[in-house]
Order: C-alpha cells, then sequence, then structure tokens
C-alpha cells in the first residue's frame, strides 16, 4: 500500500483530472466517486474500481471494512484529501471506477415496463435525484439526451449509489421511441399546459414511458410532438411549475403504481 503525500503524484493527477474533465471522463471511460457509502455502493453492485485513496486519519479503518480486492490502495495525507475533495466536509475516500458496461437498448425495453426519458436536464443534482427516485419507485430505466453528463462528480453524488442499481443510458430519441413502439410502450410528454391529459387521469397500464424537458424551457413542441400523449400536473393556487426533479418524482410515484393503486 502506497503512502501519498504530494498532489504531483501520477495517481492523484489522474484522479483531479477525472474530477474536473468531462472530456477526459470519455477518453479513459473512467470517473470518480467521493464518500464511504458510495464506494460501498460500488463494491456491492460488482462495479470496477481501479484505485482507491484514504485519509491517513481513516485509512487503517476504511481499509478493513471495505473489500476492495482488485483495485490498487493508497494512503493519502489529511491535507491531501482535503485537497481532492469535491464536498464541504470529506469522508477522507475516494476511488476511481471504470464506467459500467450497461445493457444493450434492446434488452432494457420490456413490455409493461416504466420508463424516464429526459430531454436537456442541465442541473447536476437534479439528474442525480431524479435516478435516485426512479430507483426508489422500480422504474425500469432511465435515458438521457443531450442533458448533462452522467459522470459529473455532483451527479454521481445526487444518485447515493443508484447509479449502479439502475439502468441509465445517453441515447437519441430518433433511436428509442421505435423501440417503445415495438414493445406496445405509451409515450407521454410532460407539459405544463391546462389542455394536457391531468397526470391521474393518465392510463399507464402495459407500460409507460414519460418525457420530461430542461429545468427552465421545458419540452420545444417538435420533441414534445413525438410522444402519443401530453401529461400535465395541475397545480393549486399560484404555483405554475415545479422543479425538473420534484415533478420527475410525483410523474414516477404515479405511473409505477399498479391498477389497484398501490406502488410496485
Amino acid at each position: 500500500m502506497q503512502y501519498i503525500s504530494s498532489r504531483d503524484n501520477p495517481n492523484i493527477k489522474l484522479y483531479r483530472k477525472l474530477s474536473e474533465s468531462k472530456k477526459y471522463r470519455r477518453e479513459t471511460g473512467m470517473f470518480v466517486l467521493e464518500g464511504v457509502r458510495l464506494i460501498n455502493d460500488a463494491v456491492n453492485e460488482g462495479a470496477e474500481l481501479c484505485s482507491v485513496f484514504a485519509a491517513e486519519s481513516c485509512a487503517e479503518k476504511f481499509f478493513s471494512q471495505t473489500d476492495i480486492s482488485g483495485a490498487e490502495r493508497y494512503i493519502v495525507t489529511d491535507g491531501l484529501a482535503e485537497k481532492l475533495s469535491d464536498t464541504g466536509n470529506t469522508q477522507g475516500v475516494f476511488a476511481v471506477c471504470r464506467i459500467p458496461r450497461g445493457l444493450p437498448v434492446q434488452d432494457m425495453i420490456r413490455s409493461g415496463g416504466r420508463y424516464i426519458l429526459l430531454y436537456e436536464v442541465r442541473d447536476p443534482g437534479n439528474l442525480g435525484t431524479i435516478i435516485r427516485t426512479a430507483d426508489a419507485v422500480g422504474v425500469n430505466g432511465v435515458f438521457l439526451s443531450e442533458c448533462c453528463e452522467l459522470y459529473n462528480p455532483k451527479a454521481v453524488r445526487s444518485t447515493m449509489g443508484s447509479l449502479f442499481r439502475l439502468n441509465v443510458m445517453e441515447i437519441r430519441f430518433d433511436e428509442i421511441f421505435p423501440l417503445f413502439e415495438k414493445n406496445g410502450i405509451k409515450t407521454f410528454a410532460a407539459v405544463v399546459d391546462s389542455d394536457a391529459v391531468p397526470l391521474t387521469e393518465c392510463d399507464f397500464s402495459g407500460g409507460a414511458a414519460v418525457l420530461i424537458g430542461n429545468e427552465g424551457n421545458g419540452l420545444p413542441n417538435e420533441i414534445s410532438r413525438m410522444c402519443s400523449e401530453r401529461l400535465t400536473i395541475k397545480m393549486h393556487g399560484n404555483i405554475d411549475s415545479l422543479n425538473a426533479a420534484m415533478a420527475a418524482g410525483i410523474i414516477m410515484w404515479e405511473f409505477t403504481k399498479d391498477p389497484d393503486g398501490k406502488n410496485r
């Protein structure tokens, strides 16, 4: 186990570059994790960890309690751990992880499934929260088009480990909509429009895919027209819209219910 005290160490430089650069993450097929729970979730779900770093003040406890066989292990000074951290209150543990190989898109779509499609969701925190909620309520997959990067450190943290348990894929909509049609999955565009069908009146039996748009601008007409129906969340009082993650959570709670009104 190597001890590292310098920020010029090649392994530290690799971690920092992966943390900062979307382009480098794509080129190398790796991304970074920070925090005990996130690293444990990655291990438990079979993710491939390349290297793990622990601050000297917590290294003995962390390495004795976490099975990270196969990954290079490093102890770093507490000061260096603070510099590696992307949070205000670091736990002192970090990892470099291989980007998981997901299922082929045709294997993700099944008859009766429930799916969320996101278009131009720009906030990494919103993206991570939506993925975490989708995992919690039993959505079968999340598809991203022109969104912020899935492996952005803030998005990864916000998933709270759901990234490793849920099928998530970046894809063009012209690739995915024919597969929904082939499998009898109805598609819905979530809009702020009084003429749209209220969420509680939508028929999600037989499977459904709901398309949710950008935080500020929603869905452009050319995108929403790709769906067979439009749905809306009816508001009370003077509220005219919801945060994208909040709206997605309400929609997912509703469309994952069984016909008897209970969530699956």
